[in-house]
């Protein structure tokens, strides 16, 4: 029997290519988030990108941004609540 699976849909034409987009980055503990457009690199190997439709701050984003003593990396993109 023969394995006839294919895509359902063509590749994307951003395939392999860097993309840009929106993200909410905290710049610095305790300060406002800043909405900016960065470049996105293409996946590495093991690695998907998938389109990201909408994206919502939660409970563990707001506290990682307001905390002072903790060796936190800054700047940080928050939101890793996704759906798309």
């Amino acid at each position: 029997m023969e394995d006839n699976n294919q895509a359902s849909s063509p590749a994307s034409p951003t395939e392999g290519k860097p993309i840009r987009c929106r993200a909410a980055i905290a710049r610095k503990a305790g300060e406002p988030l800043v909405i900016e457009e960065i470049t996105v690199a293409p996946p590495m190997p093991r690695e998907v990108r998938i389109r990201v439709i909408c994206s919502s701050l939660c409970h563990s984003d707001i506290t990682f941004r307001n905390l002072q003593d903790f060796p936190a990396i800054f700047p940080r993109i928050l939101g890793h609540e996704a759906t798309g």
